[in-house]
């Protein structure tokens, strides 16, 4: 028992308070989070939900899970489809936790090893250890939960073996499949204690404020025209169509990038994504010299594929 004790002392990692995020798993040891917490745009009031739950939970949540007697380990969970900006709100919240003095873990599945357990083992280990407050990402947790590592991340998502950091630890996971989380883990109180889902774009008023954002400098109001196809599709979405329409721009040699430019980037991404894998069977191409038909576009439903080789 000594020796084995010895053994996990040995390879327990040991981190003190950087000004980046340490990793467990993938090919690099830190990395440094850009994200500032403006830079992330979704309803406000979700966006203030989440941080008055994170700062609430470091200023007066730990003193009262101690006395309570219970180990100060948070848990939130961040659900959405792919695309809708959870990763960033990750690296936002790990900026804003290191400009609080904080330590940041971040468990990454990158590397050959994968999503395995072992990782998290290791992280919580690292989280209990941590002689400051700490906040602990985990991304994609469903791939955590396979076989029998799903037993396993029940145990330490509320047992014995739940990282005692006194200063308090809070766990940021996420998810694009929230259907495969297990209901056991869901609905049993305690182990996740919020989930919070990130939606996709909700009006046009938030889909003018993304789009501004990516478009920087060359905003025109008159880019007003695309914001209804916007509107419930991913944030990343609308990143993709900022960067295609200036892309085309430049690969057109034009300094300016004109409401026609982002009309035709919006339908190409529109059509890719009607397309599925029918453009990679029928070998019709996608991109900047794309010459799909052009429809009127006024209704998203006008815009559809090719009904013939000729039309391509």
């Amino acid at each position: 028992a000594a020796f084995e004790f010895a053994c996990a002392r040995a390879v327990r990692p040991r981190i003190r308070r950087r000004r980046d995020v340490y990793i467990i798993g993938g090919t690099d040891a830190f990395f440094d989070p850009t994200v500032e917490w403006d830079d992330v745009i979704l309803p406000s009031d979700l966006k203030n939900q989440l941080m008055d739950d994170v700062e609430a939970f470091f200023r007066e949540g730990v003193s009262i899970y101690k006395k309570l007697k219970l180990a100060p380990f948070r848990k939130l969970l961040l659900a959405g489809v792919p695309g809708t900006g959870k990763t960033m709100l990750c690296a936002a919240m790990a900026k804003h936790a290191i400009a609080h003095r904080r330590i940041v873990v971040y468990v990454s599945g990158s590397d050959r090893d994968g999503a395995s357990f072992e990782k998290i083992q290791r992280a919580f280990q690292a989280v209990a250890a941590a002689r400051y407050p700490t906040l602990l990402i985990v991304e994609e947790l469903d791939a955590y939960l396979r076989g029998d590592d799903k037993a396993r991340i029940l145990n330490v998502l509320d047992g014995v073996e739940s990282p005692n950091n006194p200063q308090g630890s809070l766990l940021l996971a996420t998810t694009n499949y929230p259907e495969a989380i297990d209901e056991r883990i869901v609905k049993r109180p305690g182990r996740l204690d919020r989930i919070f889902v990130i939606p996709t774009i909700q009006d046009e008023s938030q889909a003018e404020s993304m789009l501004r954002h990516y478009m920087a400098e060359h905003w025109n109001d008159a880019f007003a025209r695309v914001l209804p196809h916007l509107v419930d599709q991913p944030g990343a979405f609308v990143r993709e169509v900022a960067l295609q329409a200036r892309m085309l721009a430049a690969h057109e040699r034009h300094t300016d990038i004109s409401v026609e430019m982002l009309e035709r980037s919006v339908e190409s991404l529109l059509y890719q994504m009607r397309a599925d894998k029918d453009f990679l069977m029928q070998r019709r191409p996608i991109g900047l010299n794309t010459n799909q038909p052009r429809r009127h576009f006024g209704l998203r439903s006008e815009i559809t594929p090719p009904d013939s080789e000729s039309d391509a």
